[in-house]
């Protein structure tokens, strides 16, 4: 799947989530497509500001004191990889004082990435899969 935002390429990500049949994310800009996700067939979320978008990692391995961004890729966005990585519900702020400086930094690249012209609700809408039952929006 190719990414609407950027054009880069999209890798298929595993998901524990029930109504969920695929889920690809982006690993140039991070926007992210769900199929099967309901009340509609395709999801594509929109654009969301570096302290809105990202979610604390959650591991036993990672270090204390210090709060990492999860990448969505078994990594944090500075890179750290551990064994049951994964994204706690709490949210990470990059203005924190105990955010990590490499995720900071990554995530500001990240946005970056993000055309303008793609920001304020300005994703494509893709159609239903095909042999779908859900109405096209």
């Amino acid at each position: 799947m190719i990414c609407d935002v950027c054009g880069h390429g999209m890798r298929l990500v595993p998901t524990a989530e029930p109504d969920v049949k695929t889920l690809w994310i982006c690993a140039w800009c991070h926007a992210w497509t769900v199929l099967g996700h309901l009340p509609h067939e395709v999801s594509r979320p929109q654009y969301a500001p570096v302290n809105l978008r990202w979610e604390r990692a959650d591991s036993t391995g990672l270090p204390t004191g210090v709060l990492h961004a999860y990448g969505h890729f078994g990594t944090t966005l500075c890179g750290l990889r551990d064994e049951g990585l994964s994204a706690s519900p709490y949210p990470w702020v990059p203005e924190w004082d105990s955010a990590c400086p490499g995720c900071r930094s990554a995530a500001a690249e990240i946005d970056g990435r993000w055309p303008v012209e793609k920001r304020d609700g300005n994703r494509e809408w893709a159609p239903p899969p095909p042999g779908s039952h859900w109405p096209p929006f």
